[in-house]
Parts: structure tokens; sequence; C-alpha cells
């Protein structure tokens, strides 16, 4: 049977997680229910991601059981994909809430003249550092300033990965990460100042598909991010909520 929009942007996701653990050198597992992790993931990565719509309550209790026995200082987090698990009489509590989305294939489009952001390909690894280095000071992603890389540079040299970024005078302001699996390629990690966020989020969606073409794009947003993702051609396509769990 034909995998359905919400499975491929599930199990897009699903290996992204998977490439970020293979780069760091950490391990995880994927089954038939979710993915989950045999490590401390990096910063923003759930510890488990649900993978099928009839995982129950009693399957997460039998993994959480297996990722309490890792040390967890921050307490750790699980991606209920298909937002159809009522955690809280585990001790779980929402982080957040947010859509699926998906765009279909369109054309790429040449850069129009007088935008504020130019972008590029980030190709190398001191490109890369310069790259996450704004990516972490982004007000979204301030608390993680990692100290250790969170994209280590194998990642560039992934045929199904792309780093992107907008520059003002040559310096990174803003960018995206692509990621290829079957059927779909997903868009994430997507920062910007504030007034150049429709810019970027359009910059960006014809950056992929010109390096993906012919190929749906997928991913999740809430807030702001969702509503510039929409008037760009995005459609919701499933729910998804993000349970936390102190250590």
């Amino acid at each position: 049977m034909k995998p359905s929009k919400l499975e491929l942007a599930i199990l897009n996701n699903i290996r992204w997680y998977e490439s970020m653990f293979a780069a760091h050198g950490l391990a995880s597992e994927t089954d038939d229910l979710v993915w989950h992790s045999h490590a401390t993931p990096p910063p923003f990565h759930s510890n488990l991601v649900v993978r099928s719509p009839f995982t129950t309550k009693s399957d997460i209790e039998v993994y959480a059981a297996g990722i309490e026995r890792q040390a967890r200082p921050n307490g750790w987090s699980l991606k209920d994909s298909h937002a159809c698990l009522d955690l809280a009489s585990l001790g779980y509590s929402v982080l957040f809430h947010a859509d699926w989305i998906w765009r279909d294939p369109v054309p790429a489009k040449p850069p129009s003249c007088g935008a504020g952001l130019s972008w590029a390909k980030v190709t190398t690894p001191s490109s890369l550092v310069d790259w996450e280095r704004v990516w972490s000071g982004d007000t979204r992603n301030e608390t993680a300033a990692p100290q250790s890389r969170q994209f280590p540079d194998s990642l560039l040299s992934s045929p199904d990965h792309a780093f992107f970024a907008g520059l003002i005078e040559g310096k990174i302001v803003a960018g995206g990460i692509a990621n290829r699996s079957p059927g779909v390629v997903g868009l994430s990690n997507i920062f910007s100042p504030r007034e150049f966020l429709e810019d970027a989020w359009t910059a960006l969606t014809n950056a992929v598909s010109e390096a993906f073409p012919d190929t749906p794009i997928v991913g999740y947003e809430r807030g702001a991010d969702l509503d510039v993702a929409s008037s760009l051609g995005f459609a919701p396509i499933g729910k998804l909520r993000v349970w936390c769990r102190s250590a």
C-alpha cells in the first residue's frame, strides 16, 4: 500500500533523527512503532518519535523504561507524531503542538530582484561553523548554546542533506536544512530575522525545489512559521505534539 502524506512526513523526520545520531556516533533504533534513542540526543531532538498511530500508552511505558535507565539530567521528551496519545496520567506534560505540512512539487523560480537576502548552499566546514553559530543565536534556539557541534561536518558530504544560508553583505543571518527521504524532502531548522521571515521561507522552498527537483517538501511548524508556510502553498496534513517528562 502506498504510504500516506502523513506517513512520508513522519518517516522523513525519523530519517533525520537517524542521520543526526549516526553523525554524532550515537546509538538509536527504529521499529514498526517508534524511533527511540539509546543515548542523550542533541539539543532540540526528542528521545523517542512515535511512528505508528497504533502505538499505545503501554508501548510508551516499555520504551520509557529503557530511556529512563540512561542519564537524563534535564529530563526527556517524545514526539507524539499523530497527536493521539494522552500521556498526562503517566507524568508527561505537553511542550508544544504543531502541524505537519506538505507542499507539492513546484519548479524552482529565479531569485527575485531586490530581495533582502542573497542565498547560497553551505559547502565547507568553516561555513557550517558560521551557519551553526548564527542558528544557535537565533531567539528560538538561544537555549542550545552548544559547547560541542550540533551539526557535524559529515552531514555536508551526504547527498540527502543540504544546508542553505541567507546572507547580508556576506554575513549569514538566516538559513534552513533540507533532508531527503523516500518520496519527499524535509525542510527544518529555519531561522531568520523576523523582518525577513517570509523572504527566507520563499527562498528556502525555492532552493530545496532546485536541489531536489520534482519532490514534495514536508516538515512541521507552528506559530508565525506555520502562517508563512501556509501562504506559500504548504497544507496541513496532520497534528503532532511533543510531550516532556522531568528528570
